[in-house]
């Protein structure tokens, strides 16, 4: 079973009152009468004690119920887009986007899902990695190599599913690895150079060159993504298709064990795992959202 991710120890009034809320199955008038008795003052301190800064006094009370969902579990999973125009990512509910014109929707191109859950919010590519010779499956590689700067998460290490840093950790593997052959014979870092090299479109074919700075996931990062798969492929089945959806195989993170192995998730069970960097599993490509605003 996933491990219930938690923001932080703080704002327990806040998540207590939340989680009435989400799992009493209240309807909308009670659960709004429940967030009235909260004093909104304790409700703002413990909302920003999450890491929503920009939340004041100022902050209808509409928009902090949405906060308060968001730290407790799923807010809601957004279509992101590059518009064409600039290359700005731009973020579409389903329905706004199929309430479109297919004249605005050609101003844009689609490259993934924003997932917004848990005081996290980051965009899963669209598709997972493929490399030039059709091969799905990559392996970590720097078999017996500890890398400096990134963390060991071995036996007893805590913190583990609270690790959201796959943009650090792909910085630090790509760079360290790169062109280095290992003790096993693997050259780089096949994964993490898969996750960042991938383009969700390009100039030649969609006339914007994707600059996005894609990751491979680090494990709190995969395992969210695994606890809420099936709203996922949900929403990739509708903008991309059937054929690019979170399979049931086994992804790799970008988390270490030890000098020579990995963690990785199996999608079909939501479990955690470890082995060897020889093994050779699925790529799906995050990018990092540096903010916690609506």
């Amino acid at each position: 079973m996933l491990k219930t991710l938690v923001c932080s120890t703080s704002g327990q009034l806040l998540l207590s009152s939340l989680n009435l809320i989400l799992y009493n199955k209240m309807n909308e008038n009670n659960a709004s009468a429940m967030l009235l008795r909260i004093n909104k003052q304790d409700q703002i301190e413990a909302i920003k004690s999450l890491g929503f800064t920009n939340v004041d006094e100022n902050t209808p009370a509409s928009d902090i119920a949405k906060y308060m969902r968001w730290a407790g579990g799923l807010l809601d999973l957004s279509l992101a887009t590059l518009r064409i125009e600039d290359g700005k990512q731009v973020f579409f509910t389903a329905s706004e986007w199929n309430s479109m014109s297919a004249n605005n929707r050609s101003k844009y191109i689609r490259i993934g899902i924003r997932l917004r859950a848990e005081c996290r919010q980051f965009i899963i590519a669209k598709s997972d990695c493929i490399d030039d010779g059709g091969n799905k499956t990559f392996k970590w590689g720097g078999y017996g190599t500890d890398l400096r700067g990134l963390k060991n998460y071995g036996n007893g290490s805590q913190g583990l599913y609270d690790t959201f840093d796959g943009k650090e950790n792909t910085d630090i593997i790509v760079e360290a690895l790169a062109g280095v052959k290992d003790s096993q014979g693997t050259i780089g870092a096949p994964a993490a150079e898969a996750a960042r090299v991938y383009k969700a479109c390009t100039l030649e074919a969609d006339g914007i060159e994707d600059t996005t700075v894609w990751n491979l996931p680090a494990l709190g990062e995969l395992m969210l993504v695994a606890k809420y798969k099936l709203e996922i492929n949900e929403l990739v089945t509708t903008m991309f298709g059937s054929q690019n959806i979170l399979t049931t195989d086994w992804y790799w993170s970008s988390t270490e064990w030890d000098a020579s192995s990995s963690w990785y998730v199996s999608f079909n069970t939501g479990t955690v795992y470890t082995n060897t960097r020889q093994s050779a599993y699925r790529v799906r490509p995050l990018a990092a959202i540096n903010t916690l605003s609506l």
